[in-house]
């Protein structure tokens, strides 16, 4: 398994690299930047959301690079489990994620000490909550759609599986918001449910990977 998960992170060295240099970079520049402009707090949920994006696109190029390279050939004749092969890529779609929110905790603290004005919790709230249903939700559509279509077309995937989740996580607000309105810390209730429902969406797609990747292996 630790090999499985090794190999995934050599399959993105270098853009995992590149990506968490433009996020300290990024970090720098809010620095500077809260310092000389106060107002820039209203930019806090987009920078959260902006790096924990960046290592979402990382679970693409993982699964690009390895049939670049003919490895997700090659791994089917590995002698290893087909489950964990499986449990494997989603052990890492993790790993990127929370690298990704420990980048954004950064700007959050950076903003909290350095920032004039207090941080506002509703803005960091929004930019954890759609973070994190970002970060597993496209994981969680993508890799079963690149096992069923193929990893050549991972790149047409990820910017699919981006668009619905958008859509989904904006019209589940719109249809809700009126049956929600009513509630206290209507918002809050909204984001959690959010987080839980993608949680249970990226477990149920290990399963659906995992079925998918046996009829494909058997099929071979």
């Amino acid at each position: 398994m630790k090999g499985l998960i090794r190999n995934n992170f050599y399959s993105v060295n270098s853009a995992l690299k590149w990506s968490i240099a433009v996020c300290i970079i990024l970090n720098i520049a809010v620095l500077i930047g809260v310092i000389h402009f106060p107002n820039i707090n209203v930019f806090l949920p987009i920078l959260m959301l902006a790096q924990m994006g960046a290592f979402v696109g990382l679970t693409g190029t993982a699964l690009q690079k390895d049939n670049t390279s003919k490895w997700s050939k090659y791994e089917r004749t590995l002698p290893v489990k087909i489950s964990d092969m499986v449990m494997a890529r989603y052990i890492s779609f993790l790993i990127f994620s929370l690298i990704g929110m420990l980048l954004a905790s950064i700007t959050v603290v950076i903003f909290w000490v350095v920032s004039a004005q207090a941080v506002s919790v509703e803005s960091v709230g929004f930019g954890y909550s759609f973070g994190i249903v970002f970060s597993l939700l496209v994981p969680a559509l993508l890799y079963p759609l690149v096992l069923k279509f193929g990893a050549d077309k991972s790149e047409i995937l990820l910017m699919i599986s981006v668009v619905i989740i958008m859509c989904l996580f904006a019209g589940g607000n719109g249809i809700l918001a009126p049956f929600l309105y009513k509630l206290n810390n209507a918002d809050m209730i909204y984001r959690v449910a959010c987080v839980a429902i993608s949680m249970a969406a990226f477990i149920a797609s290990y399963f659906v990977s995992l079925a998918i990747y046996k009829r494909e292996n058997n099929s071979i």
